[in-house]
């Protein structure tokens, strides 16, 4: 185990250093070129060169060698060429700037246009000098710290357009640094050759990347469904995966952050370690490390916080810092990993098989890679994507073993339920033979000496057979042999009592136990508890056996607490408010004054939900969630509500709570309880009073404002007639004379009928109107009624018509009140017609009702103002000059209601009014 753990560290660390990157998607080299010189490639017509093994190179400590500078005759003699050890030029972590040179011999028959691509998305920054056809060479930029907007072609990896002159000689400069691993693996391309590799190679990404969407939801709906934390950390695991392989890969950069420039710093390392810290969160789920092996779970979660501030150094310290801590963290964490993975498969647990084929997949991703990377491997599509396809077979496979875990836990659970049912039959079959073996047993367990409490055996009569030390020590006996137990009695009463009842449990086969008082040997009173049973079941022939314990001592206590507990209960049962102590919402004391609240007995509410005084349910919960915010924020809650009593009546209480522990109602909770109803009534009287005064003083206002017009108007007239029969009496004709008196009399008569109806509304409202129902012709009446209005306003333009389609026969009526109503209605439907129409009084029966309607086609009422119409000196807003006191339809109402009946209007402004009377039939 020791070498394969020092060569699974060698190869981590091998990849590490030489970059996740490169590594993954390194192309295989151009078997087809020919290698010149140290830093000279021959160029012909093949589709791609690689040239990483090519390039001689300068490093450049300070950073601060320019072009010019490196073209130098003593610049150019330090330049060396590059290890040989695989496919990529790496030069590890670095912060010197690595200028590589590569002579490029193209032959006459080689293409000028080319692409250069550096397959190494991380890298923070590089600059490619070609030649410009003038002797001089041009440059261009490119790097991961620069927008992705300004690539010079739009690919996840470094790729610039080179061109070279056919039959010469172009030499490439390029500069590379970077704050993390500085690896510069460089390919030629054709640009049909380069288009034509990346469909292979993004359908290839694209499908790693598809695995792992698929992977992410497909796991994350398995978490939804069966709850297990295991899959919510392994869809992180697979997501912050993706994150980290998009940095690598360069996807991310491409189609997910192309603006964030600073983000393509962070990802490789954020994303690794966020990845790494998942992984093994995972691990430590889904091994049960914590339970199995509990030290080695303390080292795992030291890796885990190592992990942790490895993402806090990836946001906050420079990127060679995360880059080392990375390094070295995962040395340490894939060596954890296989260490448990082997101890839980040496253990039996169910998921480490799985658990070490999926790292041992991801290791042999890792193994391949770095061979080839070194040289040691061919370079071919499997051993260049090495890593790719293990740790797509790890998530998968990891994947398989949380599917497994639910048929591992269903087996669990039904060996479990088998397990429980085997272990009932041996409970029974133990029972059995428990009560085989009781029989032979049950003399010697009752006369073991026993140090504790006294225990005696007694004979049929009552005598002592046997009695162990404690029992002696009980009833305070010394060196005095223990005879019979009558002498411990009181009084021979209580020991015949004591034996009648022991006699009668041993008949029904029950053991006796009691607490009495009795007498030690001198004279003192002590308690003891009694325990006895018959030798023989149902039988005292065999004698007894006794356990007997002094409980003086509780008793004392039981009566100091009792005494203590007599005097809190009188206290609290002499409250004048109610008093609860409510646990759980459920109330486990209350005081006297709150059962008379409620109205039911104190034993009856004890143990009760709290929820029996509330007016409902949903009442009772928001209640709760109101008052359990308020206890924890400020421990105290006082509110104003209403209650519910046992006969169902509601009840205004004013009510605080406390809790027992501070801001902790779960501790319990004291509230106080105090009856308001009397004072919220007395509230809801004087609301009513002021609403009743603020009506009279309408009504008042109403009543000044209508007897100032109304009596305005005759009053004057009558005034005008007096000055005209002072002044010229003596020379007015008798006609006009007659007139004029005949006004004055009309003038008293309408004043007379405005008080009258005023009279009549105050005799309503005080209910004073007298009902005098009599045998009454209803056709005859209603013809009247008709023909009265016709009179009445004899210059109208209306047509009065009277439907009477009802039996013709006499009803049980009040004819007066009856001309109220329908005077009124036929008068204000004739009034305010001003235009004419058709005014129609319909009569007909309707089961045990009589119906009666007035419909006019006059000006209506408006639709907001029906709710008022019937109120005293009410008038429509939409009468005019039209002359009204605003009494008669009041007027109605009252009659209406003595009746018995109902009254309904339908209107509206401008399309006429239908009032609809129902009178029950009388005969």
């Amino acid at each position: 185990m020791t070498v394969c753990v020092r060569f699974v560290l060698r190869v981590v660390l091998a990849v590490l250093l030489a970059g996740a990157g490169p590594g993954v998607w390194a192309q295989p080299q151009n078997p087809l070129h020919e290698r010149g010189e140290t830093g000279e490639l021959t160029i012909g017509s093949d589709g791609r060169y690689v040239l990483s093994q090519s390039f001689t190179y300068l490093e450049d400590a300070g950073g601060e060698l320019t072009l010019a500078d490196v073209l130098k005759p003593d610049a150019q003699a330090r330049f060396q060429p590059v290890p040989q050890t695989g496919s990529a030029t790496n030069f590890g972590l670095t912060n010197s700037a690595i200028w590589l040179r590569v002579n490029l011999r193209t032959e006459r028959s080689a293409p000028a246009d080319w692409m250069l691509e550096l397959a190494y998305p991380p890298l923070d920054r590089l600059e490619l000098y070609s030649p410009d056809g003038k002797g001089g060479f041009a440059g261009q930029v490119g790097g991961d710290l620069l927008s992705f907007a300004d690539r010079a072609v739009v690919h996840r990896n470094h790729v610039m357009p080179v061109r070279l002159k056919p039959g010469t000689v172009n030499a490439l400069y390029l500069r590379v640094t970077s704050s993390g691993t500085v690896s510069a693996p460089v390919r030629l391309w054709q640009p049909a050759a380069l288009w034509q590799h990346d469909q292979v190679e993004y359908a290839t990404i694209s499908l790693y990347f598809g695995l792992l969407v698929g992977l992410f939801f497909y796991n994350l709906l398995l978490f939804f469904s069966v709850r297990d934390r295991a899959y919510l950390i392994y869809v992180a695991f697979v997501g912050c995966m993706a994150v980290a392989q998009a940095a690598l890969t360069g996807f991310g950069a491409q189609f997910i952050w192309p603006e964030l420039t600073w983000w393509n710093s962070i990802s490789p390392p954020a994303g690794m370690a966020a990845t790494a810290s998942f992984g093994i969160l995972f691990a430590r789920s889904f091994l049960s490390s914590a339970l199995k092996m509990p030290r080695m779970d303390r080292f795992i979660q030291v890796l885990v916080g190592g992990w942790l501030l490895t993402l806090l150094a990836a946001f906050t310290m420079p990127y060679v810092v995360s880059s080392w801590m990375v390094t070295v963290l995962a040395v340490f964490s894939v060596t954890t990993l296989v260490v448990v993975g082997l101890l839980s498969l040496r253990m039996g647990h169910p998921g480490a098989r799985y658990f070490l084929a999926a790292w041992a997949l991801l290791l042999v991703g890792v193994v391949t890679l770095a061979l080839h990377n070194t040289g040691v491997l061919p370079s071919n599509w499997f051993t260049a994507n090495s890593l790719l396809i293990g740790s797509a077979l790890e998530m998968v496979v990891l994947s398989f073993a949380l599917a497994d875990r639910i048929n591992v836990t269903r087996q669990e659970k039904e060996q479990a339920q088998a397990r429980i049912m085997a272990e009932q039959s041996m409970v029974e079959a133990l029972s059995v033979s428990q009560e085989n073996f009781r029989t032979l047993l049950k003399e010697r367990e009752m006369i073991l000496e026993n140090s504790i409490v006294g225990i005696a055996f007694l004979t049929p009569d009552g005598r002592f057979r046997w009695a162990n030390q404690a029992m002696l020590k009980v009833f305070g006996a010394g060196s005095n042999a223990l005879t019979s137990m009558e002498p411990f009695y009181l009084s021979r009463e209580q020991y015949l009592t004591v034996g009648a009842e022991v006699a009668a449990c041993v008949s029904r086969g029950e053991n006796y136990e009691a607490e009495i008082q009795v007498q030690q040997f001198d004279g003192t009173l002590i308690w003891v508890s009694l325990s006895g049973k018959s030798v023989a079941e149902r039988d005292l022939s065999q004698g007894t056996v006794w356990v007997i314990i002094n409980i003086t001592q509780r008793k004392e206590l039981e009566a100091k607490l009792l005494r203590t507990s007599s005097e809190r209960e009188a206290i609290l049962n002499s409250a004048l408010v109610g008093i609860v102590l409510s646990v759980n919402r459920r109330h486990e004391w209350v005081n006297e004054k709150f059962a008379q609240m409620i109205g039911s007995p104190r034993e009856e509410l004890m143990g009760q939900p709290s929820s029996y005084i509330h007016p409902d349910l949903a009442t009772w919960e928001q209640f709760g969630r109101e008052a359990r915010e308020t206890l924890i924020a400020a421990g105290r809650y006082i509110n104003e509500r209403q209650l519910r009593r046992r006969d169902g009546q509601l009840f205004w209480v004013q009510m605080a709570g406390s809790c027992v522990q501070p801001n902790d109602p779960d501790s319990g909770v004291i509230w106080a309880f105090l009856d308001i109803t009397e004072r919220k009534k007395s509230e809801e009287d004087t609301r009513e009073a002021l609403e009743q005064q603020k009506t009279l003083n309408e009504l008042r206002t109403r009543f000044v404002a209508m007897t100032s017009h109304e009596f305005r108007t005759p009053l004057s007239g009558i005034l005008s007639a007096e000055e005209l029969l002072r002044h010229y009496g003596n020379r007015l004709p008798e006609s006009e004379k007659l007139e004029i008196l005949d006004s004055i009399a009309a003038g008293v008569k309408r004043m007379t009928s405005m008080l009258d109806r005023v009279l009549l509304l105050g005799k309503a409202d005080a209910q004073m109107l007298e009902f005098e129902p009599h045998m009454l012709d209803l056709q005859k009446l209603c013809h009247q009624l008709v023909e009265e209005a016709r009179t009445q306003q004899p210059d109208t333009l209306c047509e009065l018509r009277l439907d009477y389609m009802a039996d013709p026969g006499e009803g049980l009526y009040d004819e007066k009140l009856l001309r109220h109503i329908f005077g009124n209605l036929l008068s204000n439907a004739v009034k305010y017609s001003p235009l004419g129409g058709l005014v129609r009084f319909t009569v007909r029966p309707d089961k045990d009702s009589l119906v009666m309607e007035v419909s006019d086609e006059g000006i209506g009422i408006p639709e907001d103002e029906l709710p008022h119409l019937f109120e005293s000196f009410h008038r429509a807003s939409n009468v005019g000059t039209i002359q009204g006191t605003g009494l008669g339809l009041a007027i109605v109402r009252n009659a209406v209601d003595i009746h018995g009946g109902t009254i309904d209007v339908r209107s509206s402004a401008g399309s006429g009014t239908c009032f609809t009377v129902r009178l029950p039939l009388r005969y």
